[in-house]
């Protein structure tokens, strides 16, 4: 099929938006269950934002926002089998399962609810990866862009999502204008199940937080400006 730059563009956009869009409200689906994640997420903000303002180096230094988020799309990957192939030709695996030519293979994601490699693995745990980059050896295997054969929403390999660096700041900074500036809980009854579209877990599109707006430590939108008129 022909090149057509136009195609190209929508197939990005499309896959850019709506898997960072679930992030995003998956994260505050599982921050706004527990106002106490909210309050640590803030101090961490307060600390780094104001002496590095939205450097990527200072953005880089939000660890446990990082947690939080890689925590969420643990625990709901947007999609559960990944690396869609079809075999070119037969394929002969190390261990002898032939995959014949015209077969179409996935990886399944279901290693991130692994009790052996994730304690607790279905509940909510926003320290899990800032604790795991603690330990040696660990610190960039635990971060949202890494990516591992235990946890694939960015894919894997040579094919892994090249736009993550990119999606991982951007939602970054959407959460913190939206903890800065506005408190956040669960409306009654909201639930915090996934709604299932084949494979695929989805925030519940029918989920409701509630939110009022909060007189904010720093003024963001400022900082966003200071730091551009440094550069």
């Amino acid at each position: 099929m022909a090149y057509d730059p136009t195609d190209f563009q929508l197939i990005l956009s499309f896959a850019a938006i709506h898997t960072t869009t679930d992030l995003v409200c998956q994260t505050m689906v599982q921050l706004a269950a527990d106002p106490k994640n909210i309050e640590a997420l803030r101090e961490e903000m307060l600390e780094v934002l104001p002496a590095g303002g939205w450097k990527k180096a200072s953005i880089a230094r939000l660890k446990l926002l990082d947690s939080a988020i890689k925590e969420a799309q643990r625990l709901k990957p947007i999609i559960m089998l990944n690396m869609v192939r079809k075999a070119t030709a037969d394929v002969k695996l190390k261990d002898g399962v032939i995959v014949p030519k015209g077969e179409v293979v996935v990886v399944d994601s279901g290693n991130v609810y692994n009790p052996e490699l994730y304690e607790n693995p279905h509940k909510y745990n926003m320290y899990r990866f800032a604790d795991m980059r603690k330990q040696p050896g660990a610190e960039n295997k635990a971060q949202l862009v890494s990516t591992a054969p235990e946890h694939l929403p960015f894919g894997y390999g040579k094919y892994a999502c090249p736009g993550r660096f990119f999606a991982a700041n951007e939602v970054k900074m959407a959460l913190c204008h939206m903890l800065l500036k506005y408190d956040w809980e669960l409306a009654p009854g909201t639930s915090l199940e996934p709604m299932w579209f084949g494979t695929d877990p989805y925030v519940d599109p029918q989920a409701k937080l509630l939110c009022r707006r909060r007189r904010e430590e720093i003024d963001l939108d400022k900082l966003g400006a200071d730091d551009k008129a440094e550069e």
